[in-house]
């Protein structure tokens, strides 16, 4: 990724994400990171699967957001999809270490990333399966596994990406 542009990003939090001016959509990517001077524009999926479901999951996003790809290059963007998976025991996929190099982070950088997402998703399911019992519970925007690892992504990407590894 091009070190000197002008970086974005934005999480679909509560549904609220909107994709950026280049394709009009209705898909809305968990991540969003673009340059409009570099019109480059990277797509993060992430799917907390089965640890054993994680290449179905991942070619289930990859399939889904495969034309908004390739209706963003037909109209001059350079465009990364990348589906990730993080198992709801913890694990991260290969797909998790390949993005995260694509997008120039490495080393020990990237080797934090990994353990703190996998942390992530182990949290929200250990929350997930306190909860099973509870009678009351609906789940709502607030109370959201997926939310907190959302926001726990875009934490941790804030972070690495405001010390240059972007």
């Amino acid at each position: 990724m091009d070190k000197g542009s002008e970086w974005n990003m934005r999480a679909d939090i509560g549904k609220k994400l909107v994709f950026p001016e280049c394709v009009p959509i209705t898909l809305r990517p968990d991540i969003v990171v673009w340059s409009q001077f570099s019109k480059m524009i990277v797509a993060i999926e992430l799917t907390v699967p089965w640890e054993e479901r994680c290449e179905e999951a991942y070619q289930r996003k990859k399939e889904k957001y495969t034309e908004l790809m390739t209706t963003c290059r037909e109209r001059g963007w350079k465009a990364w999809l990348f589906p990730v998976e993080v198992g709801c025991r913890g694990f991260p996929a290969q797909s998790v270490w390949k993005m995260l190099q694509a997008m120039g982070i490495v080393g020990k950088a990237r080797k934090a990333v990994v353990r703190q997402l996998g942390e992530a998703a182990e949290r929200s399911s250990c929350w997930l399966w306190h909860r099973r019992d509870d009678l009351s519970w609906k789940p709502s925007a607030d109370d959201s596994p997926k939310l907190s690892r959302i926001q726990s992504f875009k934490i941790i990407c804030n972070d690495y990406s405001s010390k240059a590894y972007l």
